[in-house]
């Protein structure tokens, strides 16, 4: 990957960095805190880490610089232009898939990951480092609840500051700041004769042919290698004639499945007998969304509602 040419590489004067960023850095301590956690418990409970509007606009800034960036066709997550949905496509004509899983990627993203990033990837001074590390973690130290602080010792979570979730830099940022580890992996998948993608924590292999236990056990230890922890739980090998499940997409016979979900959602909404235009509305993106896996479903429903037949 070519990192010079993102508009941060080898900046070396805060009044640069204050014209990107359009912030004056040496006041960068107004950004730190500028967090709200709390624990989402639904559908389970996760620690999401929401910057306040202020930190995220600045993120947003960072992160269309990190956009310049060329990523690998094999990089799906917080990539403009590629979607959970590309990342399924692309293993669609393998016969044979392997699904691997990290467990709190985000929180094991430590600040020292980041930072290194910034200094070697981007070739990046210390002080300019330091200040774009900054403002792309979130140090939870001081703004620690009694209810997050015992959720963080129950989950095993190793560090407190680290690269947060809810920020709109942060899933881009896990791929770069875990470059080397993904660029392992790659490469393994490539010696035993498989594809592999990419999607935040989420690895997926595949292949024509069957997949070795080996690889694996290769990963993990690359894996182990990074700090980073396999969810051994999610660890799942598909035979040819399985459905795959990948990043909220289905694939049979080497084709998307509309999730249940949506084909549920438009059976339930179907079977009123007036509309409100809301409701309406709720069908067509339900709709949008099907012929997003296949776009020969529900063509004479659409039509129907575009045409207030229905």
């Amino acid at each position: 990957m070519d990192f010079s040419i993102c508009p941060l590489y080898g900046v070396t004067r805060k009044r640069d960095l204050n014209e990107l960023l359009k912030i004056k850095v040496h006041n960068k301590n107004k950004y730190n805190k500028r967090y709200k956690p709390y624990i989402e418990k639904n559908p389970k409970p996760r620690l999401i880490e929401a910057p306040y509007n202020e930190l995220k606009i600045v993120q947003g800034r960072i992160k269309k610089y990190l956009d310049c960036i060329t990523y690998p066709n094999n990089v799906f997550s917080g990539v403009k232009g590629r979607s959970y949905i590309d990342n399924a496509y692309y293993h669609i004509d393998s016969n044979y898939f392997l699904k691997m899983d990290m467990s709190k990627f985000f929180p094991n993203t430590s600040r020292e990951k980041i930072y290194n990033f910034y200094s070697v990837k981007l070739n990046l001074p210390n002080d300019i480092a330091a200040i774009l590390t900054d403002l792309s973690t979130v140090d939870l130290q001081g703004i620690l609840t009694p209810e997050i602080e015992k959720f963080i010792s129950v989950k095993g979570i190793r560090y407190t500051n680290h690269l947060p979730s809810g920020s709109p830099i942060s899933s881009i940022l896990s791929y770069l700041a875990n470059f080397d580890m993904f660029d392992e992996i790659n490469k393994a998948a490539q010696n035993y004769g498989c594809i592999v993608s990419f999607y935040v924590d989420d690895i997926i292999f595949s292949s024509k042919n069957r997949i070795p236990i080996a690889l694996i056990n290769r990963v993990k230890k690359i894996i182990n290698k990074y700090n980073q922890v396999v969810n051994e739980d999610k660890t799942k090998m598909y035979m040819t004639n399985d459905y795959k499940k990948i990043t909220g997409c289905v694939i049979k016979n080497h084709e998307l499945i509309i999730p249940n979900k949506t084909r549920y959602k438009i059976a339930e909404l179907l079977k009123q007998d007036n509309y409100t235009e809301k409701e309406i509305n709720s069908i067509l993106g339900l709709i949008n969304n099907a012929h997003l896996f296949d776009r020969t479903k529900y063509n004479d429903l659409q039509f129907k509602i575009k045409n207030h037949l229905i």
